[in-house]
């Protein structure tokens, strides 16, 4: 019983530790994603129809090793501005169509590579994923 009981707050401890296995950080060429937080909530389109469209969407960037992830986390603020000012510009055609969203996709990825080469010299960035996209027209 003894065990038991040490074998739970034992699991307790490490289930709430600041750093767990699962999130130590990675050391040299490790894959990382960097989710971008918080979610982007945002309209679209023009608004001449007076009604309001939303996009939600959850994006990570997969990067090679821990100095892409901070270069990446440095330069978040700004991404993510680009990333807000790209998303606001699409269509209904475009959020609502699969091969519409693949081209956004790659048109992001394009963007922010191109953003982080200009900063820092290198792209950094592997790819980009919409973990979730919603759009309500």
């Amino acid at each position: 019983m003894t065990s038991l009981r040490l074998l739970i707050v034992m699991t307790f401890i490490a289930l709430n530790s600041p750093v767990s296995m699962a999130e130590a950080p990675a050391t040299g060429n490790a894959t990382q994603y960097v989710h971008l937080q918080p979610a982007f909530v945002l309209n679209y389109g023009d608004n001449t129809t007076g009604r309001l469209k939303y996009i939600r969407t959850d994006v990570a960037l997969r990067v090679i090793g821990a100095e892409a992830a901070g270069k990446v986390n440095h330069h978040q603020a700004y991404i993510r501005n680009q990333l807000v000012l790209l998303l606001s510009q699409q269509n209904e055609t475009t959020v609502n169509d699969a091969q519409g969203r693949e081209k956004l996709r790659q048109v992001a990825l394009d963007e922010i590579r191109a953003l982080l080469t200009e900063l820092e010299g290198k792209p950094y960035i592997e790819d980009l994923y919409f973990q979730n996209f919603v759009a309500q027209n």
